[in-house]
């Protein structure tokens, strides 16, 4: 293993010292490499410029505890080359400021000289807050004989709120009166410099990992003798908690391991209670710490948790607070107090026997420590224990985050899939029978089709599907391309949201907008931008996911422009927010009042350049009814105000989500309702429609859609299958790996019907049939049906299950008509001209035909009226939170 402390401490054989000759006698040592301390830690601080900790770390107190030696210390080992007046240069916070702890130095166990109060000589550096807390101070003169001499740096102040915090990065004892550091680097000719690590380990990203790595040894070597019990959450001896769930982040900042174990469910549990146990072997008799990474359980957003230690009553957590900030979204730590612990086995056991408020059971189980060390003070998700896989470990092992979260997405969706009912159909067989099938079909020409009356839209080809530094990058490529010989021609994206782009405008990445923009151009595309959401240090919530403070117009206006210059004349639509009619979720501390104002903003920028593109509004899903309205500020009452404070002045559409159901037709209703008197109510867009049933129940949502509901466009989620929130989202056009499912060749069974055709009536030409009569204008002879047959339990949640199959009705054409039939896998089934004939089941069917048949004739609006589906189980899907 590549080791820090053996490079940094080694003398740099060079000839040139970068620009400047350094004279005179001198010892560098970088902070962490101490020959002996009791800090609590090391810290990882790398900057992709070179501004981090020199060598990439430091070392760090951070606690309110003192060691039982009463004094933080680090000891240096010396050799002092030649006697003199050594200049003592460190690089470490400063307690002039009050945020850090005062510290001294001690050499040989002589006086001691206190260094509080030292002001910084130079700038600070190590990165943005909170890493920019290292600056270089002048110690003073030291006189030191050639030979071995031990220098310690001692903490044992805490500053004024009873804290002891240090940040330590190096220092240099040089007899040369000339130096004068400037940053992290060019101090010392026994350094290695920032370039020569990025030539010696190829790339910043592998810099951190080996300076990771290095970091969890050392914390490993520091604790190993420490009496601990540790354990991941899933690793449970016994449990009926529902789910296992995967929280990954980039940085390394999801759960530990990867994985929580998770309730997340309205169901009361079989015995009155959730009850996961361990079994533990406790090491040594003592006193044990209980130390929990878990849902805060004293908040009322998620269930209390109480803990049985050999079957009696130990800690009520909801009794403790947590005690560090979150991690993975959901977690963090809450300390349980002490445990009298003999050695020998235990169980250990974590009960959730309560719902929070609303009757759900929602809780998130990272895992727990139990150690006699007093000093542990979690800040984050790994350095707990020593026994955790190390975040560093996990990517060397797999070679990239990208490999490793594909890896744990399939462990997890596959298993989850084996408890779901479906006809995915996941096969290499499959996936090549769709590709060859799709890829037969011609791409569609560059400039679009001037015949187009509906749009076939697509929700996922972007982050965190989509990157454009990506190893798949190829894998990205061809989906474009099968989605447009498929017949997609728009793709919703949320890349142009404010907070997705960067902290202010000026300073925007738009490389993985551009991606998208250029590559879905090469085929026609357009898109639906989502746009709103400004960063959170603009932002009137603690999240993104809310207005902008009112101080911040002049920015949100200048991001606006920004995003309306570079990308309008690829627009189909602008949607600005996502279901702000969930404001719980999506539009957080913010008013209908101040979603109407944002609209009439982005109206006035719209105007400013003149844009033609229409502005959708709201985007739906709480206003499906009036069960979400509660205290006036969700669902249909947020929609209402809205409307009583002039949204449809400023937008030209209202966009919705998941309607297809008939039994959702209320919902519809509403908005078409909402604004009577306005355009805005007529143009309705669903912008995210899923169908978790049956593949070829993507055609039946596009028809319902398009000509029951006279929507204008529709946008299918999902592009890639992945799991939400722990939920598996198997609505795919694409496998985890990125090859073409069979709903890819629904999608364009429905797209060659439904494109360049109007509705003409509907039809039911046999009982529970439903049959639309479609034309394309001016193409005489040039009809499609899309028929099939209702009936059993295909509405059913969200999730496949037919209680009852349907039986095939038989519906005929009149003779000599009919030019050819395919179905829902783009086959095409052999038929009789003379007398077409059809066995017409659940799975549709689309006829194409010279002529329409004599069918007795319904209009949507009468067909809705005689028909009613069966409502869906549980409430309104929401997407994720990306």
């Amino acid at each position: 293993m590549f080791k820090f402390r053996e490079v940094f401490t080694a003398a740099c054989a060079v000839g040139a010292f970068w620009g400047s000759a350094l004279f005179g006698a001198e010892i560098w040592r970088e902070a962490e490499t101490a020959d002996a301390h009791n800090w609590t830690g090391t810290m990882t601080c790398i900057q992709p410029d070179g501004s981090g900790a020199s060598g990439g770390r430091m070392l760090r107190i951070y606690t309110k505890e003192l060691p039982e030696t009463k004094a933080f210390r680090a000891n240096y080992v010396l050799s002092v080359p030649v006697s003199g007046k050594y200049r003592l240069l460190m690089a470490v916070s400063t307690s002039e400021a009050g945020w850090a702890s005062p510290f001294s130095i001690q050499f040989d166990n002589g006086s001691i000289t206190h260094l509080s109060g030292k002001k910084w000589m130079t700038p600070s550096y190590g990165g943005k807050h909170p890493d920019n807390v290292l600056g270089w101070i002048d110690a003073g003169e030291f006189e030191l004989s050639a030979g071995k001499h031990e220098m310690g740096v001692i903490v044992d102040t805490p500053r004024k709120d009873g804290h002891f915090i240090c940040f330590f990065d190096g220092f240099l004892l040089t007899t040369d009166r000339k130096v004068k550091p400037a940053g992290n680097y060019y101090v010392s000719k026994q350094q290695v410099s920032w370039a020569e690590l990025l030539k010696k380990h190829g790339s910043v990203e592998k810099i951190r990992r080996r300076a990771a790595a290095e970091e969890a040894e050392a914390f490993r070597a520091a604790r190993e003798n420490v009496p601990e019990v540790w354990r991941e959450a899933e690793a449970f001896s016994r449990s009926n908690w529902p789910d296992i769930q995967s929280i990954m982040r980039e940085d390394g900042s999801g759960a530990s391991g990867n994985k929580v174990l998770r309730i997340y469910t309205k169901e009361a549990p079989d015995g009155g209670e959730y009850r996961a146990s361990y079994d533990v072997e406790i090491p040594a008799d003592g006193e044990y710490v209980l130390w929990t990474a878990i849902t805060p359980t004293n908040v009322g957003w998620a269930s209390p948790v109480r803990v049985e230690l050999d079957g009696k009553p130990a800690v009520d957590l909801a009794r403790h607070s947590r005690v560090t900030p979150s991690y993975g979204e959901y977690l963090g730590w809450t300390c349980g107090g002490r445990l009298r612990l003999e050695k020998g086995k235990h169980a250990l056991d974590f009960v959730v026997d309560e719902p929070r408020g609303d009757g759900m059971y929602i809780c998130f189980f990272d895992g727990f420590l139990l150690t006699t060390d007093r000093n542990v003070k979690p800040v984050g998700n790994y350095f707990i224990s020593p026994k955790q896989k190390a975040w560093a470990e996990m990517l060397e092992e797999y070679g990239s985050y990208e490999e490793l979260f594909t890896r744990q997405q399939k462990e997890e969706f596959f298993e989850k899939m084996a408890g779901i009912p479906h006809r995915e159909g996941y096969s290499g067989q499959v996936s090549g029978e769709v590709l060859t099938k799709i890829m037969a079909r011609p791409l569609p020409p560059k400039e679009g089709n001037p015949k187009l009356l509906h749009r076939i839209g697509l929700h996922g080809m972007e982050r965190p599907f989509v990157r454009v530094r990506s190893a798949k990058r190829e894998k990205f490529d061809r989906a474009f391309e099968l989605l447009a010989r498929a017949g997609v021609d728009s793709l919703r994206t949320a890349e142009t949201c404010w907070h997705r782009l960067g902290e202010q405008p000026g300073k925007f990445d738009f490389s993985e907008t551009d991606y998208q923009v250029e590559t879905a151009g090469q085929y026609g595309m357009n898109f639906l931008f989502t746009i709103g959401y400004p960063h959170k240090n603009f932002s009137k919530s603690a999240t993104h996911l809310s207005t902008f403070k009112p101080e911040y117009e002049p920015m949100f206006r200048e991001y606006l422009r920004q995003v309306f210059v570079r990308y309008d004349k690829y627009a189909q639509y602008w949607e600005y927010c996502n279901e702000v009619d969930a404001p719980h979720v999506w539009w957080r501390g913010a008013t209908p009042e101040e979603y109407v104002r944002d609209c009439r903003i982005v109206r006035e920028e719209l105007d400013r350049i003149g844009s033609k593109v229409p502005l959708l509004g709201i985007s739906a899903t709480y206003s499906r009814d009036a069960s979400r309205d509660g205290r006036g500020d969700a669902g249909q009452a947020f929609s209402r105000r809205c409307a009583e404070n002039g949204i449809a002045t400023y937008v030209d559409g209202y966009s919705l989500h998941y309607t297809w159901s008939l039994a959702q037709k209320g919902f519809v209703e509403f908005f078409r309702g909402l604004t009577p008197d306005a355009p805005a109510s007529q143009k309705l867009v669903n912008s995210e429609e899923a169908g978790y049933s049956h593949p070829s129940d993507v055609i039946k949502l596009f028809a319902r859609d398009l000509y029951l509901y006279g929507f204008e466009s529709v946008y299918y989620y999902i592009a890639q299958d992945w799991i939400e929130v722990g939920n598996v989202i198997y609505s795919g056009l694409f496998d985890l790996d990125w090859n073409p499912k069979l709903r890819l060749a629904s999608i364009a069974a429905a797209a060659d019907a439904m494109k360049c055709r109007d509705l003409v009536a509907m039809a039911s030409p046999a009982e529970q049939v439903e049959a639309y009569l479609l034309e394309e204008p001016g193409g005489e002879g040039n009809y499609a049906v899309v028929l099939w047959k209702n009936g059993g339990s295909e509405e059913i949640g969200n999730r496949y299950r037919r209680s009852e199959e349907v039986v095939p009705t038989e519906v005929e054409f009149p003779a000599g008509t009919v030019t050819k039939a395919v179905d829902w896998k783009l086959d095409e089934p052999a038929f009789d001209s003379a007398r077409p004939v059809f066995a017409v089941g659940s799975e549709p069917l689309i006829v194409y035909c010279s002529r329409l048949p004599e069918w007795k004739r319904i209009a949507p609006a009468e067909y809705l009226k005689a028909n009613s589906g069966v409502r869906p189980e549980g409430g309104a899907l929401l997407p994720g939170q990306n």
